[in-house]
């Protein structure tokens, strides 16, 4: 059950992905999707995920609605949260999510810089999708859980 409820977070992700590039813009039902197999996968691990645990990703969501909503689109914000879920079924906290946030921005610095696409203010010159460096993140910080 668990690799299938990983297999649709793949899936959705990658659709999410390549809607986001294509059109900047993500349905609303990968993320109903999604969320519903990141809270299969924490309902599973439900006896091993505790009170603290519950309110961390409870605070962690409000924080993605409440702070950063307005600070990068819908789609990155629902993914942020898909990801929350996702991260607490493998233990981790505020500080895992934090991580994925961080790591996420470093990706898009690492490969914008790269591409010299960012202005001596900071901001990126043309605007590009941030959900494909959420993604990345993602993956990265999972295979790391997993290797290490």
């Amino acid at each position: 059950m668990r690799g299938v409820c990983w297999g649709i977070l793949a899936l959705c992700f990658l659709a999410a992905c390549v809607m986001d590039c294509r059109t900047h813009k993500v349905y609303n039902f990968i993320w109903w999707i999604s969320g519903m197999a990141a809270l299969v996968l924490l309902i599973l691990r439900e006896p091993e995920v505790t009170l603290l645990q519950w309110m961390t990703l409870i605070a962690f969501l409000s924080l993605q609605f409440r702070l950063f909503y307005g600070m990068y689109g819908k789609a990155d914000t629902y993914a942020f949260c898909v990801c929350a879920i996702a991260e607490t079924s493998l233990g981790w906290g505020m500080k895992g999510y934090l991580l994925h946030m961080l790591v996420s921005f470093l990706w898009l610095a690492l490969i914008q810089g790269g591409r010299h696409n960012i202005a001596k203010t900071g901001n990126l010159k043309v605007p590009v999708p941030f959900l494909p460096y959420i993604t990345l993140a993602f993956c990265t910080l999972l295979w790391y859980h997993i290797i290490c």
